[in-house]
C-alpha cells in the first residue's frame, strides 16, 4: 500500500525536533529524519489545505543542510495535480542524514480526502495528541 508516514520527536531544550519519514510506494520504500522547527512541520501540515493544487503551483517542502540542492536535501515533500481528474501526485525523496548520497526517490497518488486527513493528523501530531501522520495513496 503505497504511503507516507510522518512522526515528530519533540526536543525539551529548544524548537527543533526530529521528523521522521517512512514512504512507501509501489516499487521503492525508504525512511530517515532530520532535525526539523516544529513550527515549520505545522506550516507544512496547514498548506496542504489549499485547494485546488495545480502542477503550477505544486506544495513543496524540504528539509536537510545549507540550501537543500543537490546532496544537501535530506527530505523533500512535493504534491502536485497529477491529472484533470483530481487525482494528486506525492514526491517524497528521503536522504541518509550522515550520508546523504544515499537516498530514495518515489511518488504515488491520492486523492483530496486522503490530504485532508494527513493534514488533520499533522496537526494532532504537532498537539502531541497522536504518535503519526498518515498519508494513504491509492
Amino acid at each position: 500500500m503505497n504511503h507516507l508516514t510522518l512522526t515528530y520527536r519533540f526536543d525539551a531544550g529548544d524548537d527543533d525536533g526530529w521528523l521522521g519519514v517512512e514512504v512507501k510506494s509501489e516499487n521503492f520504500s525508504g525512511r530517515g529524519g532530520f532535525w526539523v522547527q516544529w513550527q515549520e512541520v505545522e506550516e507544512f501540515g496547514q498548506s496542504l489545505r489549499a485547494y485546488p493544487i495545480t502542477s503550477d503551483a505544486p506544495i513543496v517542502r524540504e528539509w536537510g543542510y545549507e540550501q537543500c540542492e543537490g546532496d544537501a536535501l535530506v527530505i523533500g515533500i512535493k504534491v502536485a495535480a497529477a491529472n484533470l481528474t483530481g487525482e494528486l501526485n506525492v514526491s517524497v525523496e528521503v536522504a541518509n542524514n550522515h550520508e546523504t548520497a544515499e537516498r530514495v526517490r518515489t511518488s504515488f497518488l491520492t486523492h483530496y480526502p486522503q490530504l485532508e486527513a494527513f493534514s488533520a493528523g499533522i496537526a494532532s501530531l504537532m498537539a502531541r495528541a497522536s504518535k503519526e501522520a498518515v498519508l494513504l495513496g491509492i
